[in-house]
């Protein structure tokens, strides 16, 4: 039997990590999420929906989503670089009913 030519793993591993990845633009946002915002920001704060450029944001008081707010357009420039299929023009932050 005739082997063909070796191929390097990571190729495959590659084409599988990508056919996993979420194609949903939110879950694709909120998966970055923790490296946009930061750890401690991310734990109080969910992207749960986008809609016509508005990132929808759930957070854990006021306090999360007036920060949010401040942060808006560090926020925007680097969702647009990090997943730029899935353009973000404005975020709406609103306080979590639990």
């Amino acid at each position: 039997m005739r082997r063909g030519r070796e191929r390097p793993l990571s190729g495959a591993i590659n084409r599988l990590v990508d056919s996993l990845a979420p194609t949903d633009p939110v879950a694709r946002v909120a998966g970055a999420w923790p490296d946009l915002v930061g750890e401690a920001m991310a734990k109080h704060t969910k992207p749960v929906a986008l809609k016509g450029g508005e990132l929808k944001i759930e957070c854990a008081s006021s306090v999360y989503a007036q920060e949010l707010d401040l942060l808006s357009r560090r926020v925007i420039k680097a969702l647009s670089e990090r997943i730029p299929d899935a353009p973000v023009s404005s975020l709406h932050c609103v306080v979590a009913k639990r």
